[in-house]
């Protein structure tokens, strides 16, 4: 009798066990089924808020949220300033504004950021020089943060490339496959973060389904 007790006592043991490894395997799936906050290694902390809204036709690029199994990406939101490097760059370092923030939109630059001079153009070349705040940050989040600076003044007009210098000097920058440079970064430096605008193709069907 008392060896059938522990019998079924080790039985419920299992029992329960088993549940709950298939009920946190639920979760898991469930969790992964749509987009996922961007890794906080990533976005810089003390991220502050943004009186700008999203209207107008200007263009700054913020961390988008990721989805399972992705890289981080950027996502462009649109901004009430003037196409021009100045405006353009010091609304983008107001990070993301209140709506932005509750929909997952992130920034890598650090809060502390802040334009040492006019940025300026000479030929192609947007030349912007900021503060000393990047010392903290992974190489992942780096390499976001100087790529939100760098598409997003490629959105101004006849600008191709940017130099991105700290306290006056030039700097050795990563880009997208992990190589570094002091060159005048492009959009094609980051080949993948920006996120597509594109609609997902229609789903070829099937032979059985045709």
């Amino acid at each position: 009798m008392i060896r059938s007790r522990h019998a079924l006592r080790s039985m419920f043991g299992l029992l329960v066990a088993v549940g709950a490894i298939l009920a946190g395997a639920g979760c898991g799936i469930e969790a992964d089924s749509g987009p996922r906050d961007i890794p906080e290694e990533l976005v810089a902390s003390d991220i502050q808020v943004s009186d700008d809204e999203a209207v107008g036709t200007s263009r700054v690029y913020l961390l988008a949220p990721s989805d399972p199994d992705e890289p981080p990406r950027l996502r462009s939101v649109l901004r009430d300033v003037a196409n021009d490097p100045d405006p353009l760059l010091r609304s983008l370092f107001s990070g993301p504004n209140t709506d932005e923030q509750e929909a997952q939109l992130g920034t890598a630059l650090p809060r502390e950021i802040e334009l040492l001079s006019a940025p300026r153009t000479v030929g192609s070349v947007l030349t912007v020089d900021v503060t000393d705040v990047f010392g903290e940050l992974t190489t992942g989040a780096l390499r976001l943060a100087i790529g939100q600076i760098v598409v997003t003044g490629a959105e101004i007009d006849g600008v191709d490339s940017v130099r991105v210098r700290v306290d006056g000097i030039t700097q050795i920058w990563p880009v997208g496959d992990g190589e570094l440079t002091q060159l005048p970064l492009t959009v094609y430096d980051y080949p993948g973060l920006v996120e597509s605008t594109q609609p997902p193709l229609p789903a070829i069907p099937s032979v059985e389904s045709a």
